[in-house]
């Protein structure tokens, strides 16, 4: 009996904690807020200027001048690319910067693929 008592207790308690703001979003993979074309510019500077200050583009970069930004689908995803032009570029000439449509940085390369 004492047994049965203590696991009915804890078997009341756990639920208990398991309410609303049970400690996670409810978003269950839903997407923030879709950035608009404008925002996708100063998004992907701020991504091109980390890149340089990480070594992973060279210090040209910082003076890049923005081209376009363009949604383009991949597969089943769609994305932001955000294009730069650097004539003085090291690697390549034309940065692309790949956005989630919610704005957060998935990679940048010279091909645009």
């Amino acid at each position: 009996m004492k047994s049965l008592l203590l696991f009915l207790t804890l078997t009341l308690t756990t639920t208990s904690f398991a309410g609303p703001g049970g400690g996670h979003s409810h978003s269950h993979g839903q997407s923030k807020k879709e950035v608009s074309k404008a925002e996708t510019k100063d998004l992907a500077k701020k991504e091109v200027d980390r890149l340089v200050k990480i070594g992973k583009l060279d210090a040209s970069w910082n003076n890049a001048i923005y081209a376009t930004s363009e949604k383009k689908t991949f597969g089943k995803k769609t994305e932001w690319v955000v294009t730069y032009d650097n004539e003085k570029g090291l690697k390549g000439k034309k940065l692309y910067v790949f956005l989630s449509l919610s704005g957060k940085f998935i990679a940048a390369n010279f091909t645009g693929k």
